[in-house]
């Protein structure tokens, strides 16, 4: 709208420009007209005052210039001539404009507008130039008044069309609103059931919804295929698994006829054993999750004496590594400082951290559990003094199979602290990670307070 209204500017300027230039022409023609019917150029300077007497008017200049140099100033009617720059100026410029060109042309000088144009005539035998200054600054300060108005008229038209158009553009952009807000609501829990009604879309709108409704039928059946196969897998190898280990223990425990090596050889199956046992149900929790069938005991609980069991279970695996701060349940005494979770589950979380601490902190280094109290919040802290996790790293360490940049050859799969942030999500609760004084990681388990003792349990 504001580029055609400046063609518009444009195109009344250039036009005003032209009529002023053809009213010029139209006086210079009355002139020869006049001159060439009179025979007023016969008789030298008098006679052709005597015709530019009868048509000349107020603001208007008019002289004869001769081939020799000679020039004749006519006298205008009533002596009037409503030029307001100096006239040697203005001959000057007009004689530059108008030299040895026939058509009119237009020039300004100050705020002035004139047209100026030379007619070639014989003047009692001799070659003359008649030389116009025709002055048009009235008309050109009514254009411009006019421009001006045409200028604030566009401002207040383009104003009005946008005021009135923003209400009728969001009602055309909402349905693509609620569309995003849909495509934005869409996760992994909410394939199955998360569709765009296509009922109450506007027909540009259908095709799209039609085509994401059938993207999401195919995530959905992928999604449901690639589940079963981990809870079935999962599921099929827990057995096994849990007999290899079983067996390696009593064998190992049992058989005096086993040298020191074979002896190690065993501890290594048993240890491994266990490792994928634990893997398992890591894959187990995740397939539950995504199936909502992940069963958690919350109530009121003791995360202080969650964190001593964990340490005290894990200490030979840690090689007496596992440090309980003296001062973790400092503040934490009696009813207030219990935590609504499930117990189980959060020694889970804390054996995943340990485990995971203890694969990138370098040995001997201690690894510090203790538990932080606020008002709000019971936060149990895992500190390591290993790489850390570089501030990239934090917004996805938690993800699934995601794995960090310190990593390097560490061997894992990615999954612990994916199940550690399920599990304290399903407790209401969540995990995080920061820089340890010092250098190393501090993950840190948050769950809500309570106010009350354990009570009964729940499900979630």
């Amino acid at each position: 709208m504001l580029a055609g209204y400046g063609v518009l500017f444009l195109v009344n300027k250039s036009l005003s420009s032209q009529a002023r230039v053809q009213a010029h022409e139209q006086m210079v023609g009355r002139v020869r007209e006049q001159l060439l019917n009179g025979r007023a150029t016969h008789k030298g300077a008098a006679g052709l005052q005597q015709v530019l007497t009868q048509i000349v008017t107020p603001g208007l200049l008019v002289w004869v210039g001769l081939e020799e140099g000679k020039t004749y100033k006519l006298p205008q009617p009533d002596g009037s001539f409503a030029l307001s720059a100096p006239l040697n100026k203005l001959i000057s410029v007009a004689d530059t404009k108008a030299q040895s060109q026939a058509t009119p042309r237009e020039f300004q000088l100050g705020s002035n507008v004139y047209v100026t144009s030379s007619l070639p005539i014989q003047l009692q035998g001799s070659p003359a130039q008649l030389r116009f200054i025709e002055d048009f600054s009235v008309n050109a300060e009514q254009e411009r008044t006019a421009q001006l108005l045409l200028l604030a008229t566009a401002g207040l038209a383009t104003l009005f069309t946008g005021l009135l158009l923003r209400p009728i553009i969001r009602n055309g952009l909402r349905p693509l609103e609620t569309l995003s807000d849909r495509l934005e609501g869409v996760s992994t829990e909410s394939l199955g059931q998360q569709r765009i009604p296509l009922e109450r879309q506007p027909p540009e709108l259908v095709p799209i919804a039609s085509a994401f409704n059938a993207l999401l039928d195919r995530l959905n059946h992928s999604w449901e295929r690639q589940r079963s196969f981990v809870n079935g897998v999962s599921h099929e190898l827990r057995t096994p698994i849990t007999l290899i280990g079983g067996y390696a223990s009593r064998l190992r425990r049992g058989s005096v006829a086993l040298d020191a090596e074979q002896q190690q050889q065993l501890g290594f199956i048993e240890a491994e054993s266990q490792r994928m046992a634990h893997l398992v149900t890591d894959l187990l929790d995740l397939a539950r999750s995504d199936a909502g069938k992940l069963r958690l005991e919350i109530m009121a609980i003791d995360p202080f004496d969650c964190l001593t069991h964990v340490c005290d279970r894990l200490q030979r695996h840690a090689g007496d590594r596992l440090k309980l701060d003296p001062g973790a349940g400092s503040g934490a005494e009696g009813p207030n400082h219990l935590a609504m979770g499930d117990a189980k589950r959060l020694e889970q979380c804390l054996a995943n951290l340990i485990e995971n601490a203890l694969k990138y902190a370098p040995a001997p280094t201690p690894i510090t559990l203790r538990l932080g109290v606020t008002p709000e919040d019971l936060m149990l802290h895992v500190v390591d003094q290993g790489p850390g996790v570089s501030d990239a790293d934090k917004p996805s360490i938690f993800e699934r199979f995601k794995r960090g940049t310190s990593a390097g050859e560490t061997a894992g799969s990615g999954i612990g602290l994916a199940v550690v942030d399920t599990l304290m999500r399903g407790m209401g609760g969540s995990v995080s990670v920061a820089d340890a004084p010092g250098g190393g990681a501090d993950f840190r388990l948050t769950l809500k307070r309570s106010g009350a003792p354990a009570s009964t349990p729940g499900k979630a």
